[in-house]
């Protein structure tokens, strides 16, 4: 949470999308980083422990509560920031699209999503966004990846790009070979699952797969290089 809330920018107002117990918002007023949080979700329970944690840090003034699916407890141009971590990749893309006045007067997005980061980044690619930062992040031995995203052009992504993360393939992270490892694991094991049918091995998932499983091989075998020369 401290290192999704790290990558809001300043801004006057910003909203935490699924906010749960509230406390994104409340590391976001006391960093300084925003004067005021909207924190929503869908549903009640959430809502409550939120308005709980709120009081607790006797924020009530600064942070407001709202029972809201996706974007829909938001005006449009009121947050210039949003958070929405936590969720399935799926689950995120659904919540931009569903509400595109609303998400279309937001200058920055920060994402985490829990799976689905290709087809994601993907979709970002193909509807007027553009990824500016990712950032690896552990916890409890568990690798978070989160997306900050930008109205913008993207270009083209490759399908390495996708599954990996354009930007996390030409930072320096301490993290960048871990994540590379897992997802090498990853696809190799999807690859062994499908090669116990015929049908599937000879599909165009399981070559797709394989193209990606291979560059992924590759990197890795060429950062290893590259280390033991340094």
């Amino acid at each position: 949470m401290e290192t999704v809330a790290s990558l809001v920018p300043a801004c006057q107002t910003a909203a935490d999308i699924g906010t749960d117990h509230g406390y994104v918002p409340v590391l976001l007023i006391q960093s300084g980083r925003c004067s005021r949080v909207v924190a929503s979700d869908i549903a009640e329970g959430p809502c409550a422990a939120a308005r709980e944690t709120v009081s607790r840090y006797a924020l009530g003034d600064r942070i407001e509560v709202r029972q809201a699916p996706g974007l829909a407890g938001l005006r449009p141009g009121e947050a210039e920031a949003v958070v929405i971590a936590g969720m399935g990749g799926s689950t995120i893309r659904m919540i931009l699209e569903e509400n595109p006045a609303i998400a279309s007067g937001v200058r920055t997005f920060v994402l985490q999503p829990m799976n689905g980061q290709a087809e994601l980044r993907e979709w970002l690619a193909g509807h007027g966004y553009c990824i500016r930062d990712e950032v690896l992040c552990e916890e409890r031995e568990r690798l978070y990846v989160i997306l900050v995203v930008t109205p913008g052009r993207q270009g083209t992504l490759t399908d390495l790009e996708k599954a990996a993360g354009p930007v996390i393939l030409r930072k320096d992270s301490p993290l960048r070979r871990v994540w590379l490892t897992e997802l090498e694991h990853h696809y190799g094991a999807l690859l062994r699952q499908m090669e116990h049918s015929r049908e599937a091995a000879a599909s165009e998932k399981y070559r797709h797969w394989q193209a990606i499983h291979t560059e992924l091989e590759e990197l890795l075998q060429h950062d290893s290089v590259r280390e033991e020369r340094h």
